[in-house]
């Protein structure tokens, strides 16, 4: 890390030994670290500097304040959540000091919980940024239309996309924009964590995401899902721990019955969008989900409903 980013955090926020002590991963041009000062610890992202991220920062920092379980952003000495430097927005956010989750039968029970008191969250007259979902599929649409992969599924894939469900009439709420495993954290109390992409829309498209989790090849706890091998060359649909998020999902929050019917292509976008990324491994994994939720898509909303 640059030094002279470390001298900037020690002037904006008045830390007296700040220090780096580890870099995340992070996609596209973002960059996020681990920052410890004294006991504490920081998570810093630097990101390339727009209007809209301060928009979000300042909407995060108010949901917080009502008990929302996210990490708190860090005001600096100017009372701004953030600041400025070549070019980019840095800022600070509470380091969650706890592990990626394995999912249980737990975990999903208490993630409807929490995914449903976020798309609760009233969103008002914030000038929020909009979810851009016909964008990301057109972009999706000319990505695949460049890449040099199986002809079939480039079709196919350029096929789901031209017939792609219109999303008129949908649920709109707060959408986190990026809810899988990683993005969750904590055993007893869950965390949703990388917040600084929320934005105004149909809800359905962070479920989407979840839905695409629970299509799996080696599933992270066999034991409890009564499962002997760890390897196997078809999708599966974890169906009960489906069920057990949506039970305690619609306790706080309800679907509408146009996003029921979208629901599956939701969860196939979420895949698509990532069948052309390296490694191969990863580019048959992602094909496989997309089409087995495809298969399911019948039982994916049947199960939606069963609940309202």
């Amino acid at each position: 890390m640059n030094s002279s980013i470390i001298e900037k955090i020690k002037k904006e926020y008045n830390f007296k030994n700040p220090v780096f002590l580890k870099k995340f991963e992070t996609r596209e041009k973002r960059k996020a670290f681990l920052i410890g000062n004294d006991k504490n610890k920081y998570v810093l992202k630097v990101v390339p500097g727009n209007r809209e991220l301060i928009v979000r920062l300042e909407f995060v920092s108010k949901i917080k304040k009502q008990g929302v379980n996210i990490p708190a952003i860090i005001s600096a000495k100017s009372n701004k959540k953030y600041f400025l430097q070549s070019g980019n927005i840095l800022f600070l956010s509470e380091f969650i000091d706890q592990k990626e989750n394995h999912p249980s039968r737990y975990f999903f029970s208490e993630l409807g919980r929490v995914v449903g008191e976020f798309h609760k969250i009233k969103i008002g007259n914030s000038k929020i940024p909009k979810l851009d979902i016909k964008g990301k599929i057109e972009r999706l649409k000319a990505t695949f239309s460049k890449k040099k992969i199986d002809i079939k599924i480039r079709k196919e894939i350029i096929s789901f996309c031209s017939s792609f469900s219109p999303i008129f009439g949908a649920t709109t709420g707060l959408v986190h924009g990026d809810i899988s495993y990683f993005n969750v954290l904590g055993r007893k109390k869950l965390f949703l964590i990388d917040i600084d992409d929320i934005s105004r829309g149909p809800i359905v498209y962070d479920l989407g995401q979840m839905i695409a989790f629970m299509f799996n090849f080696t599933p992270f706890d066999f034991s409890r899902f009564g499962m002997r091998t760890k390897h196997r060359s078809e999708a599966i649909f974890l169906k009960s721990e489906f069920e057990l998020f949506l039970k305690n999902y619609y306790q706080k929050i309800k679907l509408s019955k146009k996003d029921i019917e979208i629901l599956p292509q939701m969860a196939m976008l979420a895949c698509a969008g990532n069948i052309y990324l390296k490694p191969e491994g990863v580019f048959k994994w992602n094909y496989k989900r997309f089409k087995k939720i495809e298969e399911e898509k019948d039982l994916i909303k049947a199960l939606s409903r069963k609940y309202l």
